[in-house]
């Protein structure tokens, strides 16, 4: 289904972020290195946009096409302008990592989340603070947007559900039995998908508010869910290995790893997919961007 088209490496570090802007065409990078790199993957090249941070790059989140959110390793996020290339806004907000992020367009909501266990909300046009919450003791690597509602997953496990509608409400709705390090809505059912630390892939279904099925997906922690189309998706995890899904099936179609798909060496940190064409993009702790181009 997928081959390795090409690799990029000229990061210096390990890379934890990525994000990819249709309007630009531009496919954008961070991660130990403290430098967003911008990449051409049609003309496979660099490209001279890249920003230089004081802290290691933990996320990255195009917003409203015209912005870049850049949440960094020591609390702080950035705002940078796409087209100036120019700095709006600076928040030295967050007391350690800002490990994940989700814009709800529909209500102009920024949802961030922090190694320090909490959730801020912040209007996504002026970047006002509208709300904080302190839900967990530990990161929250995973946020995700259903509907009118935005869920979270914790360290301790706990999945936490916000209406965008009320946001003085988080409702715990479950205990998961291990750490939440990614989350993805199901497209076709109404249910989440769940990558955890213990390498188990997991369903949520939202209508009967509990995990319907729970299975041993990788060897190590998952720390990527991507879509690919309706039908498929793929994981990523630290035991180097990506997986190609059925969705429906819930069962693996394709296995890419090193040395048979020349893939990477280390532990594989996350995903991006590129619709319009066809594309798949991994990165990890070898420093390494992969290519993957579907046949």
């Amino acid at each position: 289904m997928f081959k390795l088209s090409h690799k990029y490496l000229q990061h210096s570090a390990p890379l934890y972020a990525i994000e990819f802007s249709e309007k630009l065409n531009l496919l954008f990078t961070g991660g130990g290195d403290k430098v967003v790199a911008t990449w051409d993957i049609e003309k496979q090249e660099n490209t001279p946009f890249s920003i230089k941070t004081n802290s290691a790059i933990l996320n990255l989140k195009i917003i409203n096409d015209q912005h870049l959110f850049i949440g960094l390793f020591n609390g702080n996020f950035h705002i940078i302008d796409i087209d100036s290339r120019e700095e709006i806004k600076f928040f030295p907000y967050h007391k350690f990592g800002v490990f994940s992020s989700t814009l709800v367009k529909e209500h102009d909501l920024l949802f961030v989340g922090s190694g320090d266990g909490t959730i801020s909300i912040w209007n996504a046009n002026e970047y006002k603070l509208i709300q904080n919450y302190k839900i967990s003791e530990g990161k929250i690597r995973a946020i995700q947007q259903v509907n009118d509602a935005v869920y979270i997953g914790t360290s301790e496990g706990d999945l936490i559900k916000i209406e965008c509608s009320d946001l003085s409400v988080a409702k715990k709705i479950n205990q998961h039995s291990s750490s939440i390090y990614c989350l993805t809505k199901h497209k076709e059912n109404n249910a989440l998908l769940i990558g955890d630390k213990d390498a188990h892939l997991s369903v949520y279904d939202l209508v009967k508010n509990k995990i319907t099925i729970s299975l041993p997906a990788h060897n190590w922690p998952i720390y990527g869910l991507e879509w690919i189309g309706n039908d498929f998706f793929a994981t990523c995890s630290r035991d180097k290995i990506i997986k190609i899904w059925d969705a429906q099936k819930l069962e693996v179609i394709q296995r890419l790893s090193f040395p048979d798909h020349k893939g990477h060496l280390n532990s594989i940190n996350n995903l991006k997919y590129c619709a319009h064409n066809q594309k798949l993009i991994s990165i990890g702790d070898d420093k390494q961007i992969c290519v993957w181009e579907m046949q």
